[in-house]
C-alpha cells in the first residue's frame, strides 16, 4: 500500500518535543474535555505486534496512592464524566506481580467522584479483578475484550500466549454480573476480512456484546506492514453497518459517508485526551491522543490539567478540527464540514513514515473522496445517546450492536 517506509523513531518523545506546533495563527474549535483513557502502569505479559503503547512505556517508577489522589481530583475538576483504564494490562499498575496492584484503588477513586469507568482488557484484568476484588469489580461502567481474531488459534497465535479462552472467560464474567461488554478488535489487513468480520459479529451476539474496531495506527514503522488498504476500510466497515446497529460513529470517513448529523471530525484535543503510564524519571505526560506520543505534554504529578488541556500541543489539534482547509489536499472538497480531514492520528503516522516529515495537517490515508464507495452505507443514521460507554466521542473509533 505504502511506498518506502522511514525509519520514523517512535521513542524519540523521551528525548525532546516531537509533534509540530503549527498554524498558530488560526483559532481553535471549542474544548469539551469529558471523556479520557489512562494507562495505568508500564508492565504488561504480553508484546502484541500491533500495540500502540509500547513506545510510551518504560519501567522504572510506579505509581502511588497520593498520585492517584491528584490526577482524579485534577480529573474531576475539569468536569471529566468517563474514564477508560487500558494500554497495558490495567490490572497491572505497578509491574507483573498481582498484589502490587493499585487498581481496586483507582476505580474506587474514580467512582467517588462521579466518573463512570471501562477497563480494556485481552481479558486477564477481568478474570483477577473478579476473583480478587469483586465489589470494586462490579463499579465497572462497561467492558471491552480485545480480540485479535475471532478464530483462537489466530488469536492465540498473535498475541503469542494462549489468551483466547481468558477473553472469552472475561466476555462471560461481563455477561454474568450484567456489565455492558464489547469485543474490540485492532483492524489490520489480514484480519479485517469479510468471513472475519461475520464471524467476530457471531461471538459478539453470542455474549450480548457491542463490536467496537479501530484500525491500526502506525505508531512503530513495522506497522506499516499491516495497515488496511482503502478498499479493505470500506468494505469492512460497509459489511459491518448491515450486520449492525451503530453505537458511536467516531470515525470520521464512516461518519461522512453515512452522512451523520453528528459529525464533528477527530474527538481527541476537544472532548477526550490521554493520560499516559509514568516515565522511568516520575512524570505522567498527557496527549491529546492515544497513538500521538509526539505530542505529549506536561505533567499529571504537579502541572494542572487546564494548563496541560491549553497546551500549545492541545491547541494543535483543535486548529486542525477548527480549520480543515489549511490541510491543502481538503481545501476544496464537498465533504470537509463533516470529515474535517479525518483522524488526525492516522493522517500524521502515515504521513511520517511514508515521507519521513510530521504533520497534523494533512489527509487522512482512508479519505472517501479519493475511493470509489460502490458499498451501501446506510444514511442518516441515528445514535442512542442513552447508551453510555466510555468510548464514545472517544478515539476515532466504531461501535456498533450486532441485529
Amino acid at each position: 500500500m505504502s511506498p518506502e517506509i522511514k525509519q520514523i523513531d517512535p521513542r524519540e518523545h523521551y528525548t525532546r518535543e516531537v509533534g509540530p506546533i503549527e498554524h498558530d495563527e488560526l483559532e481553535e474549535c471549542q474544548t469539551d474535555i469529558r471523556n479520557v483513557g489512562w494507562t495505568l502502569g508500564n508492565a504488561c505479559p504480553y508484546e502484541c505486534p500491533q500495540c500502540y503503547s509500547l513506545s510510551a512505556r518504560e519501567r522504572g517508577a510506579n505509581l502511588t496512592p497520593q498520585i492517584i489522589d491528584r490526577i482524579i481530583d485534577q480529573l474531576s475538576r475539569v468536569g471529566v464524566t468517563t474514564v477508560n483504564l487500558g494500554g497495558n494490562e490495567p490490572f497491572f499498575t505497578n509491574g507483573l506481580d498481582r498484589r502490587n496492584t493499585l487498581l481496586p484503588y483507582i476505580i474506587n477513586g474514580l467512582v467517588a467522584h462521579n466518573i463512570l469507568v471501562g477497563l480494556t482488557t485481552s481479558g486477564i484484568s477481568v478474570v483477577y479483578l473478579e476473583e480478587d476484588y469483586p465489589q470494586q469489580f462490579n463499579l465497572l461502567n462497561d467492558i471491552d475484550v480485545s480480540l485479535d481474531s475471532p478464530s483462537p488459534e489466530e488469536h492465540n497465535r498473535n498475541r503469542g500466549a494462549a489468551l483466547y479462552s481468558q477473553a472469552i472467560k472475561a466476555l462471560s464474567l461481563a455477561r454474568e454480573h450484567e456489565i455492558d461488554r464489547t469485543i474490540v478488535m485492532c483492524a489490520m489487513n489480514w484480519n479485517f476480512t469479510p468471513d472475519r468480520i461475520k464471524a467476530l459479529v457471531d461471538t459478539a451476539r453470542k455474549f450480548d456484546a457491542n463490536v467496537r474496531i479501530n484500525t491500526i495506527k502506525p505508531v512503530e514503522p513495522e506497522h506499516m506492514s499491516l495497515v488496511l488498504t482503502g478498499q479493505q476500510f470500506y468494505e469492512g466497515f460497509s459489511l459491518l453497518m448491515n450486520l449492525c446497529d451503530p453505537v458511536d460513529l467516531g470515525e470520521p470517513p464512516l461518519a461522512t459517508v453515512t452522512n451523520y448529523e453528528g459529525a464533528k471530525g477527530c474527538p481527541c484535543g476537544r472532548t477526550s485526551f490521554r493520560i499516559h503510564s509514568m516515565t522511568p524519571d516520575g512524570k505522567i505526560p498527557v496527549s491529546p491522543c492515544v497513538y500521538l506520543h509526539d505530542y505529549k505534554a506536561g505533567d499529571l504529578t504537579k502541572d494542572k490539567l487546564p494548563d496541560i488541556i491549553e497546551s500549545p500541543q492541545f491547541k494543535t489539534f483543535r486548529r486542525r478540527n477548527a480549520h480543515p482547509e489549511a490541510i491543502v489536499e481538503c481545501r476544496d472538497c464537498s465533504l470537509i464540514d463533516k470529515c474535517r480531514g479525518g483522524c488526525a492520528s492516522r493522517s500524521y503516522l502515515h504521513h511520517a513514515h511514508q515521507t519521513g516529515k510530521r504533520s497534523l495537517f494533512v489527509k487522512d490515508p482512508y479519505c472517501p473522496r479519493d475511493y470509489q464507495l460502490t458499498n451501501h452505507f446506510p444514511q442518516n443514521p441515528q445514535i442512542d445517546q442513552d447508551i453510555t460507554l466510555v468510548h464514545k466521542d472517544y478515539l476515532c473509533s466504531w461501535i456498533g450492536k450486532p441485529r
